[in-house]
């Protein structure tokens, strides 16, 4: 919360001084002062005036991280029981998948033939035989995995899966539930940005 008032400050700042800066510009086409006729060079200094209201505007609107971007996510158990969670309701989202619904995302463990291992989502075209047919949704980190973006991925290999609804809400996504929990079992507090994504999730509990 330190870091969003700091930036929320810095964006006052900057966003007060870029309109002081473009009132200045502005008064003197009409009432040119001897100095500003001296260094008047064109529209080109305009740029220092728009890039401070335009970096004051992004800090004064700063909410903080996303809940994607807690660190050290292999290391929390949560993620563990997330997965079970996902695995044991499977049987309603593959009817949802047969069903032809939008927008449907699964994650597993992308391992590469180097070995690497990635957990990653990816876009559910359809369902046949115990596999999805997928096409990767997020880049892998593995070059050689980026060509290969179209998979079939065993129902066994699911960590997690996801609907997005219309409203765009999103139903499933249990391992973004268990960063939420662990954030709350760790008494960290949620930033703004963090309270918006929990009221798009349709399963998360009070």
């Amino acid at each position: 919360m330190v870091g969003i008032i700091f930036r929320r400050i810095l964006g006052v700042i900057a966003f007060t001084f870029g309109l002081a800066i473009l009132g200045w510009f502005i008064y003197n086409q009409f009432y040119p002062t001897p100095e500003f006729k001296r260094s008047f060079v064109g529209l080109f200094q305009l740029v220092v005036p728009i890039a401070f209201l335009i970096y004051g505007w992004r800090w004064l609107h700063y909410e903080g991280e996303g809940i994607e971007d807690t660190p050290g996510t292999a290391d929390i158990p949560e993620l563990a029981e997330s997965i079970s969670q996902a695995r044991q309701t499977l049987p309603y989202f593959i009817s949802e998948v047969e069903k032809n619904a939008e927008n449907t995302y699964i994650k597993f463990l992308l391992t590469t033939q180097q070995g690497f291992k990635e957990h990653i989502w990816a876009n559910v075209h359809s369902y046949e035989e115990g596999s999805f047919d997928v096409s990767l949704a997020n880049t892998p980190k593995d070059p050689k995995e980026r060509a290969q973006l179209r998979r079939s991925v065993p129902v066994n290999e699911v960590e997690d899966w996801q609907i997005m609804l219309r409203d765009q809400r999103i139903k499933g996504a249990y391992s973004t539930m268990a960063l939420f929990r662990n954030r709350q079992n760790n008494g960290r507090p949620l930033t703004p940005k963090m309270r918006k994504q929990k009221t798009f999730l349709v399963d998360m509990p009070e």
